[in-house]
């Protein structure tokens, strides 16, 4: 008989068992880092890219100092409910700088390296970074966090995957940051042991993991939050659409709309490009492509599937998500994926979670 090779398994055991134990699924469809209970979005790195930058061509600004920031400020928060940093008389910077380079080697942000420090200024590389911008916020954080200090920031690519920050201290008195707080209802889920992407991990070098041969991260619902908080800011001339395929129930805020939009149709795009096959016979089959491509990020999950009209309408319940408009976006992709044609979106929430109507974009006569 012709013998046939199984297909080689080439995760990392060592690496999947620390990434389960820090990173734990949940029955709502959310990956949970229990360092702080915070819901976490597991994601290539490519795909974070080609999403932040379809936001941006969807909002035509450039948001990368934004989103920066809100990762300098994530990164304060993460550290202040981590475990302090070492102190020792010898050799303290060398073990905090280890302690977050262990930090970050489970989430695949890179590593930190110092450059120079001096007395009113510092610069130091994340090698193997995800996201440039990312990079630097983060870069920025933990090196206050070793120095206990505030430093002014900025940054720059150096060869591939590496990020400079250059820092200068800061003498303002500038407050820790705050719990970020979602502005929807969700559920809590129970612990349990679905499958998620960071199941099949391998580990490539020390802050870079891949998945399937795509390099992989960890990003902080946190994050997310914080990077919408700064960057409305910058939204109030942006008009909204009059065609949009997204309706929010409840989101008052002009600049808010018109971020979750971007969002929304961001996902939706990048979902499309990605060539998924979806096939939907019948409602049911919205919780199998629910869990196939939400929770298997750690994005959401469908509980229930209702039909609303003959045309593939559908109404979805959802306990809990990573974030609205990134799970309206993927939906619709979805929808449109299986129906050939064009969706539009209505999503409320309540005490029970949230509800997503997904229908044909166009009447059908």
């Amino acid at each position: 008989m012709p013998l046939v090779d199984d297909p080689m398994d080439e995760s990392t055991p060592w690496l999947i068992d620390e990434l389960k134990h820090r990173f734990q699924s949940t029955d709502s469809g959310l990956i949970l880092d229990m360092t702080h209970q915070e819901p976490i979005w597991c994601l290539t790195v490519s795909g974070f890219e080609s999403w932040f930058a379809e936001v941006e061509s969807c909002l035509d600004q450039t948001l990368g100092r934004r989103l920066a920031h809100a990762a300098a400020e994530s990164e304060e928060w993460h550290r202040n409910q981590s475990p302090a940093l070492p102190k020792s008389w010898l050799g303290q910077q060398k073990k905090r700088i280890s302690t977050i380079n262990s930090d970050w080697k489970l989430r695949g942000q890179g590593q930190l390296g110092v450059l120079e420090s001096e007395n009113q200024s510092s610069t130091v590389i994340v090698a193997n970074r995800t996201f440039t911008a990312l990079a630097a916020g983060m870069g920025n954080a933990a090196w206050e966090s070793i120095q206990e200090r505030r430093f002014r920031f900025q940054w720059a690519d150096r060869g591939v995957g590496e990020t400079i920050v250059e820092m200068t201290i800061d003498p303002r008195e500038i407050p820790a940051p705050e719990k970020s707080i979602p502005s929807w209802e969700d559920q809590a889920g129970l612990i349990c042991d679905d499958d998620r992407l960071f199941h099949r991990a391998r580990h490539e070098i020390d802050g870079l993991w891949t998945v399937e041969g795509n390099r992989t991260m960890m990003l902080s619902r946190d994050c997310i939050l914080r990077f919408e908080n700064l960057a409305t800011s910058y939204l109030s001339s942006n008009v909204r659409s009059t065609d949009s395929r997204t309706t929010w129930a409840g989101v008052e805020s002009h600049e808010q709309v018109v971020l979750w939009d971007a969002m929304a149709e961001a996902a939706r795009r990048q979902f499309l490009a990605s060539g998924e096959l979806v096939l939907i016979a019948s409602p049911e089959h919205w919780i199998d492509v629910a869990n196939r491509h939400l929770s298997f990020l750690g994005l959401g999950r469908v509980s229930n599937a209702i039909v609303v009209d003959d045309n593939g309408g559908v109404e979805l319940s959802l306990p809990s998500t990573l974030h609205p408009a990134i799970v309206t976006g993927r939906l619709l992709g979805c929808w449109e994926r299986a129906e050939g044609r064009g969706a539009k979106a209505k999503w409320s929430t309540s005490q029970d979670g949230h509800t997503i109507v997904l229908e044909s974009r166009r009447e059908i006569a």
